[in-house]
């Protein structure tokens, strides 16, 4: 027997415009139900949207998100994701896909504590935390040369465990801030106030 941990992404009725572009950047393959297929729509305006969606990649990872109608619990918060290992081509072409109409937190560059690291906010309200090892960590090779170097070539294989997230997350929780010259931050002014997620 096996258990499976993954994200469970909410939103409030863009759930197929979101889970078509992790598609787009993870591959990989996508189902998609919706209310009224299911039978538990509330209302006629609810038909149509999704109940449930799920990505499954060739590395093995899951993805999974829904709406949310008004008749059911809304998410509280920002909702995170960490994607991290050693794979610094396939970390690299994932954060430069995810980067699409994106506000950058922090560009993906050496970290105080020897990886990789970037921080950003997707166009749906998703912070999407990437850390690629450094030499020092277990890495291929150190520091932002894995970033930088990688480009956006395509690769097999990716982990989503492990690595230092860990001293990422302390970092951020401490204070980190924002870097607004990083690319991007322009299109955060285009976007609706409720998908803003950008507050701590």
């Amino acid at each position: 027997m096996a258990t499976l941990l993954n994200p469970y992404l909410a939103f409030g009725r863009q759930a197929r415009e979101a889970m078509n572009f992790y598609h787009g950047v993870f591959g990989g393959d996508l189902v998609v139900s919706t209310f009224g297929e299911s039978g538990m729509n509330q209302g006629a305006d609810d038909a149509d949207l999704v109940m449930h969606a799920q990505l499954t990649t060739a590395d093995g990872h899951t993805l999974m998100g829904a709406d949310t109608p008004p008749t059911m619990p809304q998410p509280n918060g920002t909702q995170q994701v960490s994607l991290s290992g050693d794979d610094a081509v396939a970390l690299t072409r994932y954060w430069e896909a995810l980067r699409d109409g994106a506000n950058v937190l922090e560009p993906l560059v050496e970290s105080p504590w020897g990886d990789t690291f970037g921080m950003l906010v997707d166009r749906w309200g998703v912070l999407w935390m990437v850390n690629i090892a450094g030499e020092a960590n277990g890495g291929a090779s150190g520091g932002a040369s894995a970033g930088t170097t990688a480009g956006t070539a395509g690769a097999d294989e990716v982990a989503t465990e492990g690595g230092h997230q860990d001293s990422a997350q302390q970092w951020y929780q401490e204070g980190a801030q924002p870097d607004e010259t990083a690319g991007h931050e322009d299109t955060a002014d285009q976007w609706p106030a409720d998908e803003q997620r950008t507050d701590r």
